[in-house]
This record gives C-alpha cells, sequence and structure tokens, in this order.
C-alpha cells in the first residue's frame, strides 16, 4: 500500500512537472507571438511611412515639373514681347508664393536670368579652335585676375577640337577636346591647374566663378557679376561697371543705346562690346521650394532650362 501511494507521489510530481514545463512553453511561445506581432506591426508602420514619403516626394516633384513647363511657356512669350531679361523687372523675377492647399503646402518660385558670365561654350570660333577675337581680351583678363596666365592656354587647349598644343600648354590623353556638356566635366582642370585658381580661396575667386556653360555666346548685361563686367574692355576702369550695376537695379538696360548713355561710356568701348554683351537671356534657373504644412522642412528644386529648345536641361533637388 506504501509503494502504491509513494508511486502515485512521483506520477503526481512528474504530472506537475510536465504541466509546468508546458504551461512555460505556452508562455514563451506567446511572448514569441507578440514579439512578432509587435515587430509586424512597426515594420507595416516603417512601410507605410516610407510609402507615403515616397508618394510624397512624387507629388511634389510632379508639381515641381509642371511649375518649370509653365515657366518656360510663358517665359517664351515674354521673349516675343520684350527684349531684355532683367531681375529689374518685378514682373516675372521676383520670390512667387504659391499656397496651393490640399496638403500641397506652400511653394515658392523665383526665376533667374543666366547668361551672366563667360561663355565656355561658345569660346571659339565654327573651327572650334580660334578664340573668338571679342573674348580673347577678356580671356588674358581673367588669368591675370585670378593669376598664373600660363593656365589659360591648358584650359584653351583642354576644350578645343584639335589636340594640338598651345604656346606653353600641353595636350593630354584626358583632355575632352570640345565643348563642356555639364560643369562637371571642367573637375577634371584640377589635375593640371592648382585649385585655388581653379575653385578661389580664402575669399579670392577662382576662374569657375567667372565662366558657365548656361549662356549662348553673349552675356546679358543685366546680370553679369560686377567682377565679370569690370573684365571686359572698356569696363574695367572709372567706375563704369559699378555705374552699370547701380543703373540696372532700378531700371532694365534694354539695349545698347541706352549703354551709351551712361557716363564713361564711349564708342569705342561699345564697338569692342557689340558681338560680346546681350540684354537677353537664353538660359533660366528656377529656384522652387516647398514647405510643409507648418512652414519647416520641405523640399527644394533648382532647375535649369533653355528657353530657345524649351528643354530642362539640368534637375536638381534636395
Amino acid at each position: 500500500m506504501r509503494a502504491k501511494i509513494l508511486t502515485n507521489s512521483k506520477a503526481l510530481s512528474c504530472s506537475h512537472k510536465k504541466s509546468g514545463f508546458v504551461l512555460v512553453s505556452v508562455l514563451m511561445l506567446g511572448v514569441l507571438l507578440i514579439s512578432c506581432a509587435t515587430a509586424f506591426s512597426w515594420f507595416v508602420r516603417a512601410q507605410v511611412r516610407t510609402t507615403g514619403q515616397e508618394l510624397r516626394a512624387i507629388e511634389r516633384r510632379t508639381m515641381a515639373d509642371v511649375l518649370a513647363n509653365a515657366v518656360m511657356k510663358a517665359l517664351v512669350q515674354v521673349a516675343a514681347e520684350i527684349d531684355y531679361d532683367s531681375p529689374a523687372d518685378q514682373r516675372w523675377y521676383k520670390p512667387f508664393i504659391l499656397p496651393l492647399g490640399n496638403d500641397l503646402g506652400i511653394w515658392v518660385a523665383q526665376i533667374v536670368p543666366l547668361d551672366d558670365k563667360i561663355p565656355l561654350r561658345n569660346l571659339f570660333l565654327p573651327d572650334g579652335n580660334t578664340l573668338r577675337r571679342e573674348i580673347s581680351e577678356m580671356w588674358e583678363e581673367l588669368w591675370r585676375k585670378i593669376g598664373n596666365v600660363n593656365n589659360a592656354n591648358i584650359v584653351l587647349d583642354f576644350l578645343d577640337r584639335n589636340d594640338k598644343p598651345r604656346v606653353g600648354s600641353a595636350e593630354r590623353e584626358e583632355f575632352i577636346n570640345r565643348q563642356p556638356y555639364d560643369p562637371s566635366e571642367l573637375m577634371m582642370l584640377s589635375r593640371h591647374i592648382p585649385q585655388e585658381l581653379l575653385y578661389g580661396s580664402e575669399g579670392k575667386r577662382g576662374f569657375l566663378d567667372y565662366c558657365t556653360i548656361y549662356s549662348d555666346g553673349k552675356i546679358n548685361i543685366n546680370v553679369a557679376p560686377v567682377y565679370v563686367l569690370e573684365l571686359m574692355p572698356g569696363l574695367d576702369t572709372g567706375g563704369i561697371a559699378e555705374r552699370i550695376e547701380r543703373t540696372r537695379a532700378e531700371t532694365p538696360i534694354k539695349n545698347m543705346r541706352e549703354l551709351q548713355k551712361l557716363p564713361g561710356f564711349s564708342a569705342k568701348t561699345s564697338n569692342k562690346l557689340t558681338n560680346l554683351i546681350g540684354f537677353k537671356s537664353r538660359y533660366f534657373l528656377l529656384k522652387i521650394e516647398c514647405l510643409d504644412d507648418t512652414g519647416n522642412g520641405g523640399k527644394s528644386f533648382n532647375i535649369i532650362f533653355d528657353r530657345d529648345s524649351k528643354q530642362i536641361i539640368k534637375w536638381e533637388e534636395s
């Protein structure tokens, strides 16, 4: 009888142990399932948030594209009516605030005329090798200003069509020997020209501060920086460049006749600049900033387009 009781006690104890093990297993499984469910829930939330952000980014990018194309069409019409492009014309070149609503936030857009510096895509005559006469004085003055005139021919060899070195220069296998398609191609010059001359240093401007690929060959006198105007023959003395800046800040300079009226602007200067300066731009920068509903954050777009071809040629966003 006692043996039977002991046997039952052992069985009961074993049963309790099994029940405890099963209970612990069930609890662990429950914890695991809860953890998986929580992780899946966070994953779903993250995916929904990411998808929402991507959809919002696409929505903003689409809206920026719509605005850019609308601006191009408007400026094509403007070009048919007026012969100048100037920031002083507040009808077009002031910042525009566009409260679009419907969760699209507030949009701020501004058009900036380009063609404002030495045109690197139009340095040469049609042969692709001979420097344009009207640019030659300006080109030499540029290199005298930033230092080391010998580098002027290195850049010309980098851009001209032939593979014959100019005086004091040397052709290299990596020279593109053509007009640049994008400003980034000019970075290869850093292998042959000191970086401080190429990019500038300690408040001193470099070569790339004076030049642009966004030009049809003439420099828009209404938008060119003073330091670029000072490179032009006849505008580098007597404070004429500063006089031009003050005048155009108040009213656009529409043609050569108006420019000739400025004190100190001689007929000789006019002849030298006839094929170098213009009053209209072919290329434009459209700066767009999209703010969220609180006015913070959002997205920015820098879009460059060609008014003549009616095409967007560069798109940057951040």
